[in-house]
């Protein structure tokens, strides 16, 4: 297995999650009641993500592309941080606007508003990474960059404990589970 193809796996346990996130914002009325459960699990979701998912990329997969000469910034390394960036912020926008819905200080659609955003984020992101910067990185990586960075994934994993994964697993089932 590539390390790319980790990397892909998972993609695909987040894909499924983004397809539930956008049935459950069509079946979101603008008034009436907030699912804010469903919504907090999304929070917490994403913080796995980050916490499983793009630490591989940004400690792992990253370094070893630079190293074989792929630019940090500018180009896809670049584009991916930048959207990483982009990701974490909407979803503290979204944690900080459950917050003022449940004190009734925000509406439906001031909460489903970064949701939209976030979705549209990484679906884009997903196919990029996907379609471009993973391809473009097997192309320049050796067998042995390959495991080193497979080597480097098990070791962050290891210092995560196997909760980590778990959690973004658990998360994804209970959530898809909703529609």
């Amino acid at each position: 297995m590539r390390s790319t193809d980790v990397l892909v796996q998972q993609h695909m346990v987040i894909d499924k999650v983004l397809d539930t996130l956008a049935q459950k914002l069509q079946d979101t009325p603008s008034a009436g009641a907030l699912d804010v459960e469903f919504f907090r699990k999304l929070v917490a979701f994403s913080n796995a993500v980050d916490k499983c998912h793009h630490s591989k990329e940004e400690g792992c997969l990253f370094p070893c592309l630079t190293g074989k000469g792929m630019p940090r910034e500018g180009g896809p390394i670049g584009m991916m941080l930048m959207e990483h960036e982009m990701g974490r912020a909407l979803i503290r926008q979204l944690s900080e606007t459950l917050d003022l819905y449940e004190n009734g200080d925000a509406s439906v659609d001031d909460v489903v508003s970064p949701c939209r955003e976030y979705l549209q984020l990484l679906k884009q992101h997903i196919s990029k990474e996907n379609g471009v910067l993973y391809p473009m990185g097997e192309n320049m990586m050796s067998e042995q960059d390959d495991a080193e960075t497979l080597t480097c994934y098990e070791d962050g994993e290891q210092e995560m404990g196997p909760e980590a994964s778990e959690d973004l697993i658990r998360l994804a089932a209970e959530m898809n589970a909703e529609i």
